[in-house]
């Protein structure tokens, strides 16, 4: 998959299908609506073109909002759609060229004059250029003019639950992780490089992998998780604690720390992910280490429990 990100983007020449939305998290409800582009692209011998935001609007264009962060990187929102088989992404950078396109100029100048597009698939919420003010109503009347195909995706439900990245970002936060993998469609992951820690863990019995938390991502709430491992194409089951360690450390920083507890394997530098499968409890400040240890103790072999039930 080709990415673009620099502004302006240097567009071939070839006609394509454009899913256009921010796409955070790449939800049941988003892959509803790209796998519906891809198909139209093959179809109609088109190029499978996502069109998308490096930042999320609302952190930009809002006023006095704090936005709660996002599901998922950079890196692995592009890793995403590229396994579901986009041909390029297009991650338009939120800077003041961007932002003060007109929603008549988005459509007509960039999508159907620059991108050559054929084929635009919205959800049915879609807002788009200079303050949002673009909505699928112009869409029906500026397409109908240009004789690109609109199709419109409606929401998808689970359990007559409508399916938004907001709600999935309340989830998270909450500890609701096993409702948000159902809603996301796969498990949430964490990403990142292992760092060398305090080696607590280690004198402890519990050697950790130590990941610093990216804050631009959404908070999961602070606690003990079951989770996996992947590395290398093999995943290992897995107990991972997310917080501030408050027994043992004074910082605010977010620290992920996951004991693999079945494989003792060097990891120190390297890029690994952290699926997020259970949520198990809440972060406690301890008495002492002696007292941290013996509860971790008890949480590692629920978590051990939970992985051998749920490979049965």
């Amino acid at each position: 998959m080709k990415i673009f990100r620099e502004f302006p983007f240097q567009v071939e020449d070839k006609p394509r299908a454009i899913a256009l939305g921010f796409f955070d998290g790449l939800h049941l409800g988003h892959q509803k609506l790209i796998n519906e582009m891809i198909t139209i692209s093959k179809t109609n011998n088109l190029t499978a073109t996502v069109f998308t935001f490096n930042d999320h609007p609302e952190s930009k264009f809002k006023d006095n909002f704090k936005f709660p962060g996002l599901i998922q990187s950079f890196d692995l929102r592009a890793l995403k759609l590229q396994e579901m088989g986009v041909d390029e992404a297009f991650f338009a950078p939120m800077i003041s060229q961007v932002k003060e396109i007109s929603a008549y100029d988005f459509f007509h100048e960039y999508l159907v004059g620059q991108f050559r597009m054929k084929a635009l698939i919205v959800g049915q919420d879609a807002r788009f250029g200079h303050k949002g003010l673009g909505n699928v109503e112009l869409l029906k009347q500026w397409t109908k003019e240009t004789d690109v195909e609109l199709i419109i995706v409606g929401d998808v439900k689970v359990d007559a639950q409508k399916i938004s990245s907001t709600l999935i970002r309340q989830l998270i936060e909450t500890g609701q992780i096993k409702k948000a993998n159902q809603y996301l469609g796969y498990n949430y992951i964490i990403r990142g490089k292992v760092i060398h820690g305090k080696k607590l863990g280690r004198t402890l019995g519990f050697p950790t992998i130590n990941i610093i938390f990216d804050p631009y991502l959404v908070k999961p709430r602070f606690g003990v998780y079951m989770s996996r491992v992947k590395y290398n194409d093999h995943l290992y089951p897995a107990i991972t604690s997310i917080g501030t360690n408050p027994t043992v450390s004074s910082s605010s920083q977010i620290k992920v720390e996951t004991f693999i507890y079945d494989k003792e394997i060097d990891l120190y530098d390297e890029a690994v992910f952290v699926e997020l499968l259970d949520f198990i409890r809440p972060e406690i400040e301890f008495d002492s280490v002696q007292s941290m240890k013996e509860r971790i103790l008890l949480d590692l072999e629920l978590v051990k429990k939970m992985h051998q039930q749920s490979n049965n």
